[in-house]
Parts: structure tokens; C-alpha cells; sequence
């Protein structure tokens, strides 16, 4: 085996056929992508502490808390709402259909194993059958159901070892802990509530985003996933061509390469999501609307960036940039005919935090539909990478 560390601490480990390295080989080496993980972990905390901000507080007895003992209140079962007709109901209903439960029952499960009493070491060892007994009690859901959720969310010896050659760096794609937090033990179950917390919260995330952490969904029910992350696509242009809108700005939605050239823009890349012109701030913008799926592993989170920069960061640029050569044209395509300088400022908006933005030279900056407005009326151009909250123009 073979470590070689680069200056700018990308590390490759190799392996020799025969066992042997040459000292004097030149590393390969690799490329530092200057990621600021505590940086986005805080951004994604106080967007979190703002959405709690946000929501209705309960209004606690303070003088209950310390003349009664602590006791646990159970908090009631309330099963997903799925709208009617979506994908995301769709495949639902093909979970059912292929796995004998649906969405429902795998919460259900995962939220009962995440408060199942333990004991000094934090384990508890269960059966099946209790586990669906619970959780029937608890959701009143069937408990056929719950049996094949529980079946679904046990990791065994039979599902752990994968007969798949992938790269070690792929987990995300592997039957782990994380998606299959019921652990065989025999003829029992090892609950780690713990554990179960962290799964569902996976699931929930990943359901967000529009797809299911299993590495083996049935064909029908991936396609179904596929169409509804589509749907969130399209809510997310929606969003975007709504927070034009709302900042009353000029705007030109879906400015294809050929309508562009007709009015006087020739040479785009690609079609531009939002073009949004500012008179009175002399900003011409130039948005880019994406929403793809996010990366958990490092691994995929280092190829998750690279892929975005280059796909869809260097394009945006390319786009502000021909943009730049016909800025007058481009503002009299979003109906402002008035003579005077512009500044092209490309913008990325995605549905949730992007990554990219977090890089050492993000070069553009990056918020998210729901901030959309706020920046685009602000009076302060931003800078690249992550547009903290601004406060809203009055």
C-alpha cells in the first residue's frame, strides 16, 4: 500500500501489484476545493433557529415545572400528508404495492424504535414482534405493515454484505447502519434509539429532497421519486419567477438562446432561468434556479461540488459574461428601454444551501428562493459565496 499526501492535503492511498513504491515518483496530488464545513454547518443552523423563530411558540406553566416530576407525555402518531395525484403519493402508493407498507409505517417504526427505553448501555434487545406491537399500539397503523417496515429497516447478515464492487469511497449507495437501523441479533432485534433517531432524520431529510435513503427501492417506486423530485424542480422556478414579482422588478422568465439573439443577445450558453433588471440600482441580474440532490458522505459531497461548479457555477458566469457585451439589450428584454450602465450580477438560488457557496473562491453568489426577494431589493450588492439573511428593504 502506498500513502502519498499532497501539500495541499489531498491524500491518495494505492496499492502496488507487487507490494513495492518508488520513492521517487511525483504525486499525483490533487485539488483542495477550500471547503468551509463550519462555516455551512452554521448557515444551515441558523436557517433552522429562523424557521423556529418563525413557527407559534407553546406557551409553557412555569410553575408545573418544578412542583410535578418530569414525565414523559406520549406525543401522538400524525401520518404524513401526501398530496392527492402527486408523485410523491404515487410512489406511496407503490411502496405498498412492492413492500407491503408505506411511508406511514416506516415512520412509524423508526420513531418508535428512536424512544424505546434501554438499558445503563444505551441497547436494549427486542423481538420482532414487541416492535410491531408498539408501534401498532402507538399508530394505530396494521401491523402487517409495520412488519414489513421493520423488515425493510433490518440490517442482516444477508443485505450487509453486498455482492456489488464499488469504490470503498461510495457509501451512500451501501446498505449501512444509517438506512437499516434495526440490527439482527439472532432471533431479536439490537435497538439503538439513538441510531433510529439518526435514520429517521436521514429518511426525513432525504424525503426533502425529493428521494428515499434505500439502496433498494423497486424500479416503479424510483421512477415515481424521479418524477416527483421534477415536480420540486418546477416549484422551484415557480418560486423564483414569484420573487421577481414580489420585488417588482422588470423580469424576463426562461430567456431561451434564440429568443436572445432575436432581441439583441447573441451567443448565450444556454437558456437563462431569470433575468431580472434593477433601474433604480443599475443591477442587471442573472439567475440561475437549481435544485439538486444533496451529498452526505464526503466523498460525494467532494464530487457533489465539483460537478456543480463546473456544470452549472462556470456556465452561470459564461452566461453574465455575454450578458456583460449586450447589457442594454438584455435590460430592454425585461421591458426597461433607459440608457444607462449596468452591472451584470450573476446569482445562484437553489431550494436549499448550497455547498458551493462555502468554497475558499466560491466567485458568485448563492441564496436560497425564499431569500430571493430580500436580495434582489436590497440596496447593498452582495458578495460571492452564501448571502447570509438581510433585512428586508422597507
Amino acid at each position: 500500500m502506498s500513502l502519498d499526501i499532497d501539500p495541499t492535503g489531498v491524500f491518495t492511498l494505492t496499492a502496488s501489484p507487487e507490494g513495492a513504491t518508488d520513492p521517487t515518483a511525483k504525486s499525483t496530488g490533487g485539488e483542495h476545493l477550500g471547503f468551509d464545513l463550519e462555516a455551512y454547518r452554521h448557515a444551515r443552523q441558523q436557517r433552522m433557529i429562523a424557521a423556529a423563530v418563525d413557527a407559534e411558540p407553546e406557551l409553557l406553566d412555569a410553575s408545573t415545572l418544578l412542583t410535578v416530576p418530569p414525565v414523559r407525555t406520549e406525543t401522538p402518531f400524525t401520518a404524513p400528508v401526501l398530496p392527492p395525484g402527486s408523485q410523491l403519493a404515487q410512489a406511496d402508493r407503490l411502496l405498498r404495492q412492492h413492500w407491503g407498507c408505506g411511508l406511514d409505517a416506516l415512520g412509524a417504526v423508526l420513531a418508535t424504535a428512536s424512544d424505546w427505553p434501554t438499558s445503563e448501555h444505551g441497547t436494549a434487545t427486542v423481538t420482532i414482534e414487541d416492535l410491531v406491537a408498539e408501534s401498532a399500539a402507538w399508530s394505530g397503523l396494521p401491523a402487517d405493515h409495520l412488519r414489513s417496515a421493520v423488515d425493510r429497516l433490518r440490517l442482516h447478515p444477508g443485505n450487509a454484505a453486498s455482492t456489488t464492487q464499488h469504490a470503498y469511497t461510495e457509501v451512500e449507495r451501501r446498505t449501512r447502519p444509517l438506512t437499516h437501523p434495526l440490527i439482527t441479533d439472532g432471533e431479536h432485534l439490537l435497538v439503538l434509539p439513538w441510531l433510529a433517531h439518526a435514520a429517521r432524520e436521514s429518511y426525513a431529510a432525504s424525503l426533502d429532497d425529493g428521494r428515499l435513503p434505500h439502496p433498494e427501492l423497486p424500479g416503479p417506486v424510483d421512477k415515481a421519486f424521479t418524477r416527483h423530485r421534477q415536480q420540486l424542480d418546477q416549484r422551484l422556478e415557480s418560486d423564483v419567477r414569484e420573487a421577481a414579482r414580489a420585488a417588482g422588478l422588470p423580469h424576463r422568465f426562461r430567456l431561451l438562446e434564440k429568443t436572445a439573439a432575436q432581441l439583441g443577445v447573441p451567443g448565450l450558453t444556454g437558456e437563462i432561468d431569470l433575468l431580472v433588471a434593477g433601474p433604480d440600482t443599475g443591477r442587471l441580474w442573472v439567475i440561475e434556479a437549481k435544485n439538486p440532490t444533496r451529498a452526505v458522505a464526503v466523498h460525494a459531497l467532494q464530487q457533489h461540488i465539483k460537478k456543480f461548479t463546473t456544470c452549472y457555477r462556470d456556465k452561470l458566469l459564461d452566461k453574465a459574461a455575454t450578458v456583460a457585451q449586450y447589457a442594454a439589450h438584455a435590460a430592454a428584454a425585461c421591458g426597461v428601454e433607459a440608457e444607462r450602465p449596468w452591472r451584470v450580477m450573476p446569482l445562484m438560488v437553489t431550494r436549499t444551501i448550497e455547498p458551493a457557496a462555502f468554497l475558499a473562491d466560491p466567485r458568485i453568489p448563492y441564496t436560497t428562493a425564499d431569500h430571493l426577494t430580500t436580495v434582489l431589493t436590497h440596496p447593498t450588492d452582495p458578495e460571492p459565496g452564501w448571502i447570509p439573511a438581510l433585512a428586508a428593504t422597507p
